[in-house]
């Protein structure tokens, strides 16, 4: 694997993150006149049924930007065609696609040729819930992806005014989508498909980072680019016979790996990759994720009663140092039998380490806990043939358990948390 960073890790450390105006009054960066000219967007468009809803996104687009329309379906393009020219809007240039691959092959195949022509592109396409409990989430799934794309002419000018601040950026997606049913900005946006996006990998030649642990950061073909950033990815020469789209429930499936291949594509041709989003979506992404967090951590505390970064940081340095302590000892007592003391329970019995019980100061009248025994320390015997884990997390109880240890002999111990981070 290459020594290079991941891009996830990227878009963190150089937080290429980027929050924008779509008030068409807000100060606006100057551009030159000549990258409307040097720029596409095209515009994928299945669902007859939605198309109102996409109408206002596309009117709002400025007119010296050329538009491109496609769809499989020819009563999609005729509708389309008509509202454009009800609308006073020419200039639309309509390709009618065949009805594979969906909007990956829309890009890849049908845009192909026509993406040549420009240095700047953004492709959008359209999005229904497939169950009727999501349609609350796609709709804001919508908004993200639309909205934080071309929400109005003003936040367009920002994102090419992004790409002309910022020479190394070559790709500018939506954020993660959020929603009660997705679980995808948590980090667990491969979906099952980071094998075929790994084969993408190897079989492009990159020269990138791509880790299972780390999760992709484009979700979906909408998207900015330089084309000059992606140029290795339409070089390929796709036809539609790539997508066998009987495979569209199997993880495997090819555009789920193209979705998700973008940014690598990018870094292999030595771009970088970031998210953009309105300020209004901004502030409902934050309000729903802190609602989100709130109750999800609150309820996985009793599970896992780590709730800082540091303190998760602690957990996972020592984790190792005291899961090999527990292996090179026949008897081995937890000090604590509290939520941190059953959590090293849980960590130990996961590698197949049962401990022989808990260890406690002053007992609170449960003689068991998790099925393990519960001691006071001045019950337990022969304590220097011991092994003891240090559970307790609070630097001055650490430090007084340990003087008690040894005054009993016992100096065989180890503690859990090295650090007090918990504040």
């Amino acid at each position: 694997m290459c020594s290079m960073r991941n891009v996830y890790d990227i878009r963190y450390e150089k937080n290429l993150i980027y929050v924008r105006s779509s008030d068409q009054n807000a100060l606006l960066q100057d551009i030159p006149g000549g990258v409307y000219q040097d720029t596409v967007i095209i515009v994928y468009l299945y669902y007859q049924d939605t198309l109102s809803v996409y109408w206002p996104y596309i009117d709002g687009i400025p007119e010296e930007i050329d538009v491109c329309l496609i769809s499989s379906r020819e009563e999609v393009l005729g509708e389309t065609r008509k509202h454009m020219e009800a609308a006073g809007r020419g200039g639309i240039r309509y390709i009618l696609k065949e009805n594979q691959g969906r909007d990956v092959s829309a890009l890849l195949v049908a845009g192909a040729d026509l993406i040549k022509d420009y240095k700047y592109v953004c492709f959008l396409h359209d999005k229904k819930e497939h169950y009727a409990e999501w349609k609350k989430d796609t709709e804001l799934w919508i908004e993200n992806l639309w909205g934080n794309m071309i929400g109005s002419a003003g936040y367009i000018r920002h994102i090419l005014g992004l790409f002309l601040k910022h020479p190394t950026l070559g790709v500018l997606a939506p954020p993660e989508p959020v929603g009660d049913h997705f679980r995808t900005w948590y980090g667990y946006g491969w979906h099952d498909s980071f094998e075929i996006t790994e084969e993408l990998v190897r079989k492009f030649d990159l020269n990138t980072d791509i880790r299972k642990e780390k999760p992709p950061i484009t979700i979906g073909t909408v998207l900015w680019f330089k084309r000059d950033a992606l140029q290795k990815l339409f070089h390929y020469g796709w036809k539609y016979s790539d997508f066998n789209d009987e495979g569209l429930k199997s993880p495997r499936y090819l555009s789920y790996g193209i979705e998700c291949f973008f940014p690598y594509v990018a870094q292999d041709a030595g771009y970088d990759t970031g998210t953009v989003m309105t300020e209004a979506y901004a502030a409902r992404q934050i309000n729903y994720l802190q609602h989100a967090a709130n109750l999800l951590l609150k309820e996985a505390e009793v599970f896992f009663p780590v709730t800082t970064l540091a303190a998760l940081d602690c957990y996972k340095r020592n984790k190792g140092r005291v899961i090999e302590f527990a292996k090179r000892n026949k008897e081995v007592y937890l000090y604590g039998a509290g939520k941190i003391g059953q959590l090293c329970l849980s960590m130990l019995r996961k590698e197949n380490i049962q401990p022989a019980g808990f260890i406690v100061s002053k007992s609170d009248g449960n003689s068991v806990v998790e099925c393990l025994p519960v001691t006071e320390l001045d019950r337990l015997e022969c304590l220097q043939r011991k092994a003891v884990i240090i559970t307790v997390y609070k630097l001055t109880a650490q430090r007084a358990i340990a003087e008690m240890l040894e005054e009993r002999g016992c100096r065989n111990y180890i503690i859990m948390w090295e650090e007090d981070h918990w504040g």
